[in-house]
């Protein structure tokens, strides 16, 4: 029903692929923590299933995390606050636009 549900950092098999000593050592950072596959799914869950036409109709064009709506203008202000701040990095580390991020990564 949401535009978007945010299932946050989980835990999966890709994890088990990481090798060596780091590999170990991030799939400890993983188990602690990233969410298992189970709370993972619970937000997307939640949106699937919505059946009350109230719920339905709340979470139409809305962010869903941690099956709660989220206030997306709070999202845009912090995206309006990292673009600042990259135009203050490249002014004084003297870098071009070649390198800025995209705003879906932001």
């Amino acid at each position: 029903m949401g535009d978007d549900a945010d299932a946050g950092p989980v835990r999966s098999g890709l994890q088990s692929h990481w090798p060596g000593l780091v590999g170990r050592l991030l799939r400890l950072a993983a188990m602690i923590l990233f969410r298992d596959p189970v709370q993972g799914a619970q937000t997307i869950i939640y949106c699937a299933v919505a059946s009350n036409k109230a719920l339905v109709d709340r979470l139409i064009g809305k962010l869903v995390v941690d099956c709660r709506d989220v206030d997306v203008l709070a999202t845009v202000v912090k995206y309006r606050d990292a673009e600042r701040l990259w135009e203050a990095a490249t002014n004084i580390c003297s870098l071009d636009d070649t390198h800025r991020p995209s705003a879906a990564s932001l």
